[in-house]
């Protein structure tokens, strides 16, 4: 399996929702592990990828550079309904140094259970937002106001990506160097990132991959 290296950072809120609320304050919640600290997960990272990359399939055959990338790319990813799995296998992304700071947290939690919490660590990466729909004349609807919870710009997160040996990655390259936004609210603001792949030796892939398929055409 060759390894490579995802970083996203958060160039505005993001709300990377977990379709639950908390309590009877917050509508939509963010995704945090048991200590208060946020993470991404795999599965969200494939999906946003995977439309990233038929994007700009569909680009390159409005382009008439590579009448291939559609069928590449439903390689790489694997074709829906296929039992076999892909090639590409996606981790978690988590903070920076997030082991370290998961087990100073744990310890901070355990001895000074007065002085850090949970909602504590959660607060420090998030802020708590609020929408509400309005109608034809200007008014906010009646019962539509929802809070949500968005994580703060300027968070870094990366994880491992896992490729079969001898697979293509220039479709996960382009559709990293594609991908500008995701989560939910995002004709609201919300969701910019900022997107890399990088090799074992942290070189960066997508701009040498995009520059090559472009100089192939």
């Amino acid at each position: 399996m060759r390894e490579l290296t995802l970083k996203i950072i958060t160039c505005s809120e993001v709300s990377v929702g977990s379709g639950e609320g908390w309590g009877a304050t917050i509508d939509s919640d963010i995704v945090f592990d048991e200590y208060g600290l946020p993470y991404i997960p795999a599965r969200r990272i494939k999906g946003v990828l995977r439309e990233s990359g038929i994007e700009v399939a569909e680009m390159f055959a409005l382009s008439n550079i590579d009448h291939y990338f559609t069928k590449k790319v439903e390689i790489l990813f694997g074709e829906r309904g296929e039992r076999d799995s892909s090639p590409i296998c996606f981790g978690n992304l988590y903070i920076e140094d997030y082991i370290v700071n998961k087990s100073w947290i744990q310890w901070s939690i355990e001895e000074y259970p007065s002085l850090i919490s949970r909602d504590m660590v959660l607060k420090t990466f998030t802020n708590i937002r609020q929408q509400t729909a309005i109608d034809k004349d200007g008014v906010a609807k009646e019962n539509s106001l929802r809070t949500i919870r968005v994580l703060r710009r300027d968070i870094s997160f990366s994880g491992v990506v896992q490729v079969e040996d001898g697979f293509d990655i220039a479709p996960i390259c382009l559709a990293v160097r594609n991908l500008r936004y995701m989560g939910t609210s995002r004709n609201r603001g919300f969701g910019h990132v900022c997107c890399e792949l990088c090799d074992q030796s942290g070189d960066r892939l997508t701009d040498s991959y995009l520059n090559k398929e472009v100089k192939d055409a």
